[in-house]
């Protein structure tokens, strides 16, 4: 991984406030795109495998390992493709190209997808998702974000709270699908939303960022303290163990609730109930944190995560997952933003693409370790609450290493 370069002085740029100028009318326009069009490539792309996970297995008689295998993989994928689709973004400064066709190339992942029969293929059709999860999901709407909003607080939570609602939408209705329609027809069905709900309107309505106001020698960049290596390497860690546990949840939580004894399509709304829990852990991080409070609300908030998942496997029924799905909601929600906020707190925004891309990397190697992580534990016969268990230290260790002095100036 190449050093992180420090731009010390963009986090104190000031502007005109975005919204009373015709910029600011173009600016708020990509963000209402990217917030609608961010819904249906989260949903489709991301949340689909938790559903259609248990069909699979019975109709392919494929181990749970194998099939999350898959979705690791496109993960790993996803990270490894963040930091040249940062820096091309920062080159281009247009997300238009870039996020037309990764919607287009999930769109043909899902069709592959839907006539699969073999693993290597499945595998194969996962490396091209692995691709349009990279040029589709937050990380170029964020840049994007980064690139139209100094004052990006309010951005971020218009953006991350709308596209919040892809678990609530996507996730009950691609279990209605499935139950209605077989798991192959869904997602032929899914194929046409991600087209329609995503590469059009990127192809269409994204536009190229506006001029920057300055240009910044690459020299100014080179310069890196040890403070400068910890700030990154802080953020790395807390949010990597964080998102291990993130993610398996994701993926297992509705195998879980149905080896309870809840019905798919209950088990899959209730699961889509953390998207709506999230909004309000957006909401407090985006628009009511400072950088010089964010780093300790998001570490809070991991807390309430590590405590949602341990009360899910000690309190069983509807008490006990109503308590997870309010705190595991929390630091679900404000996961996202606060990774955004809190790059452009410490790393500016004119090299922002490159630096979330970075970070990005790391982060999404725990994202797809994850799932892969908990199905292997299953096949040596490990029990869900062992698992639980563990996943709730990982996310309580990453709140702990953000609560940790970060070594930053003023502007965070």
């Amino acid at each position: 991984m190449s050093r992180v370069p420090l731009d010390s002085s963009a986090s104190g740029e000031h502007a005109p406030h975005e919204t009373t100028t015709p910029a600011g009318l173009a600016a708020w326009s990509q963000v209402l795109t990217l917030s609608l069009t961010e819904i249906t490539s989260w949903g489709v792309l991301y949340y689909t495998i938790s559903v259609v996970l248990g069909p699979m297995e019975r109709d392919l008689h494929w181990s749970q390992a194998a099939i999350t295998g898959g979705y690791s993989l496109a993960l790993l994928i996803s990270g490894l493709m963040g930091v040249p689709i940062g820096r091309w973004l920062d080159h281009t400064r247009s997300p238009r190209a870039l996020m037309a066709a990764g919607a287009l190339l999930g769109v043909a992942g899902l069709v592959v997808w839907s006539g699969v029969t073999s693993q290597p293929v499945y595998y194969g059709l996962w490396i091209v998702l692995g691709i349009a999860m990279a040029a589709t999901l937050y990380e170029p709407a964020f840049t994007t974000v980064a690139a139209w909003f100094p004052r990006r607080e309010r951005a971020l939570t218009v953006l991350t709270t709308v596209s919040g609602l892809a678990s609530v939408i996507y996730l009950p209705a691609t279990a209605l699908l499935v139950e209605h329609f077989g798991w192959r027809t869904a997602l032929l069905l899914l194929a046409l939303a991600l087209l329609l709900g995503a590469a059009l309107p990127h192809a269409i309505l994204l536009r190229p960022y506006p001029p920057a106001s300055h240009v910044t020698d690459e020299a100014e960049l080179a310069g890196e303290s040890p403070w400068r290596m910890w700030r990154f390497w802080q953020l790395v860690s807390g949010f990597a163990l964080a998102q291990l546990a993130i993610s398996a949840l994701v993926v297992y939580l509705i195998p879980y609730l149905g080896q309870q004894g809840m019905p798919t399509t209950q088990a899959a709304t209730a699961s889509g109930l953390i998207g709506v829990i999230a909004i309000l852990g957006r909401i407090l991080v985006t628009w009511r944190s400072s950088p010089q409070s964010r780093a300790a609300l998001t570490a809070i908030l991991f807390l309430a995560l590590a405590l949602g998942i341990i009360v899910l496997t000690l309190v069983r029924g509807p008490v006990g997952l109503a308590l997870f799905l309010i705190l595991f909601g929390a630091g679900f929600g404000m996961f996202s933003p606060a990774r955004a906020g809190l790059v452009a707190d410490r790393f500016g925004t004119r090299i922002y693409g490159r630096v979330n891309g970075q970070l990005a990397l790391v982060i999404t190697l725990a994202r797809a370790a994850g799932p892969s992580v908990v199905g292997l534990l299953l096949l040596q016969g490990a029990s869900f609450t062992e698992i639980f268990w563990l996943l709730a230290v990982f996310a309580a260790l990453g709140g702990a290493l953000l609560w940790l002095p970060s070594g930053a100036n003023k502007h965070g």
